[in-house]
This record gives C-alpha cells, sequence and structure tokens, in this order.
C-alpha cells in the first residue's frame, strides 16, 4: 500500500511538472506573436534560413542562380564576392586597402551590391582615379586605384567590415585584388578568382568600372 502511494505521488508530481513546462511553452509562443515583441533573426549573414531569403545572398534557391555570373552563390568556394567563401589571407599588405579613407568618395552613402555578396558598398577614388571620374574620360590612366570596402547589411546600416575589392590600372591593364578587413591579400593577378572579377567588369560602359554615385 505504502509503495502505491509512492508511486502515486511521483506520477502527480510529474504530471504537474509536464503541464506546468507546457504552459510556459505556450506562454512564450504568444508573447512571440504579439505586436511590438521583437524575435531575435538569425545574425550569421551567411545562414541560408534567414529571413528575407530572396535577398540573402547565400541562400541557394536564390532565383537566377545559374544565370548570374556575379551570383556569390554561383561557383561557391571560386567566387571572390561571396562573403560566405572562407579565403585565407596571405601575410602581403595591399597598401591601398588600408590607406584609402583619405580618398575621394565615389558614393556619398553605403550602395548595396548584390554582386558583391549582398553588402553594402562604398568606392574610394585615388588622386588619378578621381581626376578621370570628373573629367567624365572614357578610360583611367595608369596609376588610377578604385577601392570597394564592403560592410554587413544591418538592417540598411553597414555592419562588420567585410571583403575590400580593388582594381588597379597598369601599364598592362587593370591589376584585381581582393582583401580581408585589415587589409590581407585575399587575391591578387592572374587567378581564377580574379578572372571572375574581370568577366563580371567587362560589361561596365567606363573601363571595366561600375560607377554609381549615389
Amino acid at each position: 500500500m505504502k509503495k502505491r502511494v509512492q508511486l502515486l505521488t511521483v506520477f502527480v508530481f510529474l504530471v504537474g511538472f509536464g503541464g506546468l513546462v507546457l504552459a510556459g511553452s505556450e506562454a512564450a509562443a504568444k508573447l512571440n506573436d504579439q505586436p511590438g515583441v521583437e524575435q531575435q533573426k538569425p545574425a550569421n549573414p551567411c545562414n541560408p534560413c534567414a529571413k528575407g531569403t530572396e535577398q540573402n545572398p547565400c541562400n541557394p534557391c536564390a532565383k537566377k542562380k545559374a544565370q548570374n555570373p556575379c551570383n556569390p552563390c554561383a561557383k561557391k568556394a571560386q567566387n571572390p564576392c561571396n562573403p560566405c567563401a572562407a579565403k585565407k589571407a596571405s601575410e602581403e599588405v595591399y597598401q591601398p586597402a588600408v590607406a584609402h579613407r583619405g580618398w575621394t568618395k565615389i558614393n556619398s552613402k553605403p550602395i548595396l551590391s548584390e554582386a558583391h555578396g549582398g553588402m553594402l558598398v562604398t568606392t574610394y577614388a585615388n588622386t588619378a582615379a578621381q581626376a578621370a571620374v570628373e573629367s567624365k574620360a572614357g578610360s583611367f590612366p595608369v596609376g588610377a586605384i578604385l577601392v570597394k570596402e564592403s560592410h554587413a547589411n544591418s538592417n540598411g546600416k553597414p555592419g562588420a567590415k567585410g571583403t575590400v575589392f580593388a582594381m588597379e590600372k597598369t601599364a598592362a591593364g587593370w591589376l584585381w585584388v581582393t582583401t580581408d578587413a585589415t587589409g590581407h591579400v585575399t587575391g591578387k593577378g592572374d587567378s581564377g578568382q580574379m578572372q571572375m572579377c574581370a568577366s563580371c567588369h567587362a560589361s561596365a560602359t567606363v573601363d571595366s568600372a561600375f560607377l554609381r554615385t549615389k
């Protein structure tokens, strides 16, 4: 008899505890559904389940994935514009990637660039490049450098700094360079990654440069 009472007591306790857990879960669900209660969004920009999947550059289901040569999901490992592709930086520091802040901004406010991984980008021009832009020249002189700084899109505002993209006009043509946020080179020269930059920029109307000023 005593053992039955003990078992009954344990059973009643477990049923009561389960009811409390269920009630707590339902209350939490109702709280999240209430207007004005902000639900936590995935912080990882490389999360394919992040909200706004059509805008998410790493969404494997993004439309026109195969047709867009600048889609950061295409050829993920090779595409330098993909913010989700892990690139090991070298010890080399590309100086324009760390010294461009005193240069002229081509666009005064960051621009959303799907071609650069859905990042917010700001382009800087050195003196030679800026002179060509102001004169509306059809090409850039040797020595012209354009540096594109990228930041994660944090609700329309620049978040964490990402890849730095650069194009430097040399006597042999454009030199394409990518670096990490600290200016250490992740791609440079004639590699397959840089050829993707060149092929995408080949459609630009001004000497391989897309110049959006707003």
